[in-house]
């Protein structure tokens, strides 16, 4: 018979429902499913025997968050290298990479998070002679905070067989001397020339951060990630880059007994071909591990500076990159709405989020799908016209307001005063769109209250506040990480909220988030978090 636990003894937002959920006195769990939610002795009638009874003890029980937007085994493998978050110039980027590399034995050298708006030199990046202060035989490589590009020293451009004579690839970025020799920054598609001739290929399909490692690492990756993020209390994530190497990683994960957590996998458009020829959908896979829909890319990053902004970068003047001119994306589009598959498009300017629009608009005019919930991955500078667009078809942003925290400043001194209304989470609520939330992890670390505080506050990391419009109620944040979440992933049956027949993914949190004052959001803790009935 299948285990009974009653949960009761503090707080409880169930989120079903409007607002944060009705007053709820207790929880009864049987097996993997939530069995009954209200007073206690309704919970203790519909227990089957008598139940094992969790005292929250004053702490506050939610629904396990949904992170709709998350890249699990790339957080694995960024916090398994050297840690550059904190640098604040190219001198302290090369004393971290040497003190990681005395923990090391032997291979690359590899760093990640440099912010090039925080290093002091002009919002430029550093270079490969940065990197050779670190080693001029070894592989030295730093992936950029978007996540969109790395900065590598000679030795790994000469291993990856980038000169003078390299071609930049479409959609891609080789920053070179006035002779044309790379200078080291590799950025979007040309990342592709970094992964070896065996390693992941993208092509004009978004970036590339797949760099050589054995299966056996990248296990371990994806178990760090994975860890990283059932910490933070997320039991159900979207993984919004999966090509070969994440399917096997993460199809490993399930066949081992390693699955921590309820993982959504949308699949890199480079392989919407072969989902077409296999005839897969988006009813594939189980409770656990299952297949979403497809991946695309429309441009680069607000935060790295390549993001399709025309006249907008104040600093470096570039227009940023589109991965796919509007017929050829509206065609991969179409195709994937035929086949039934949701699609989640990167798209941070406001030609590339038009490029969403029209094509929604197409696929849905050939093949109407009413609930196709279409999704705009980070929706960074939509205009108040295309904001009603979403609205009206249904297309659900997928922001992460953790990032207007901490690159608004410098989105501001590259893209000017339209930077205010970064992801303006406010101005969809006014439209009537579901506001979800997410954190692009590891773009920003997996944490759900600085996330809520950053979306309520608007704050950026000088302590000013930006398109004070665009800031949500607490409330509202507190749906964008449960059921507006799962809505996100087309999993709202199954997780989101606590109510009976759902599964029992839970977390118990320290402080009850809807009572404590703002500035306290960040400092929640989780005490637990419960994936099917039991902590995860």
């Amino acid at each position: 018979m299948h285990e009974a636990t009653l949960l009761t003894g503090g707080p409880i937002h169930t989120m079903a429902g409007s607002g944060t959920g009705g007053d709820c006195e207790a929880v009864l769990v049987v097996g993997d499913r939530i069995a009954a939610v209200g007073s206690l002795e309704e919970c203790e009638a519909a227990a089957p025997r008598a139940p094992s009874v969790v005292d929250l003890a004053g702490a506050t029980l939610l629904p396990g968050f949904v992170d709709a937007h998350t890249h699990p085994l790339m957080l694995g493998q960024c916090a398994s290298w050297a840690d550059l978050t904190g640098a604040a110039s190219v001198d302290e980027v090369v004393k971290l990479l040497r003190e990681y590399e005395r923990t090391l034995d032997g291979g690359p050298i590899r760093g990640f998070g440099y912010d090039h708006h925080r290093l002091g030199n002009d919002d430029q990046h550093p270079t490969a002679d940065d990197l050779d202060r670190v080693s001029t035989d070894r592989p030295v490589e730093i992936m950029h905070s978007s996540g969109h590009g790395y900065v590598v020293n000679h030795a790994s451009l000469r291993a990856a067989g980038i000169d003078a004579t390299t071609e930049t690839p479409s959609g891609g970025r080789i920053d070179r001397d006035g002779a044309g020799n790379p200078v080291g920054l590799v950025f979007e598609a040309a990342c592709d020339l970094l992964t070896g001739p065996d390693g992941v290929k993208v092509r004009n399909h978004g970036p590339n951060f797949h760099l050589p490692e054995s299966s056996e690492v990248l296990d371990r990756m994806l178990d760090l990630g994975q860890r990283l993020i059932v910490g933070a209390g997320i039991t159900s994530v979207g993984d919004c880059q999966v090509s070969e190497r994440e399917m096997d990683n993460w199809l490993r994960a399930r066949d081992d007994g390693r699955l921590r957590l309820r993982a959504t996998l949308m699949v890199l458009s480079s392989h919407l071909g072969h989902l077409a020829a296999l005839g897969l959908s988006s009813h594939l896979g189980d409770d656990r591990l299952r297949l979403g829909g497809v991946k695309f890319y429309a441009d680069g990053a607000l935060t790295g500076g390549t993001a399709y902004v025309p006249c907008g970068c104040a600093v470096n003047h570039r227009d940023g990159y589109l991965f796919h001119d509007p017929e050829e994306y509206e065609g991969l589009l179409v195709a994937a709405h035929e086949l039934g598959l949701q699609t989640a498009t990167h798209a941070q300017g406001p030609i590339p989020i038009q490029m969403v629009i029209d094509a929604v608009g197409e696929a849905q005019r050939r093949s109407p799908r009413p609930d196709a919930r279409h999704r705009i991955e980070h929706c960074g500078f939509p205009s108040d016209e295309q904001i009603g667009s979403i609205a009206s078809a249904g297309i659900i942003p997928v922001p992460q307001p953790t990032q207007v925290h901490l690159y608004v400043e410098g989105a501001l001194r590259d893209y000017g005063e339209i930077a205010e209304r970064m992801y303006p989470s406010g101005l969809f609520a006014d439209a009537g769109i579901p506001v979800v939330l997410s954190s692009d992890t590891p773009v920003t670390m997996p944490d759900v209250f600085t996330a809520m505080w950053a979306a309520v506050t608007r704050r950026t990391s000088s302590g000013r506040v930006v398109g004070p419009e665009c800031a949500i109620a607490r409330e509202t944040a507190l749906r964008g990480y449960t059921i507006e979440g799962a809505r996100a992933l087309r999993r709202e049956h199954l997780v989101g909220s606590l109510e009976p027949g759902k599964l029992a993914d839970l977390v118990i949190v320290d402080r009850d988030p809807m009572n404590v004052e703002i500035d306290e959001l960040p400092d929640l803790d989780v005490e637990q978090a419960w994936v099917g009935g039991r902590p995860a």
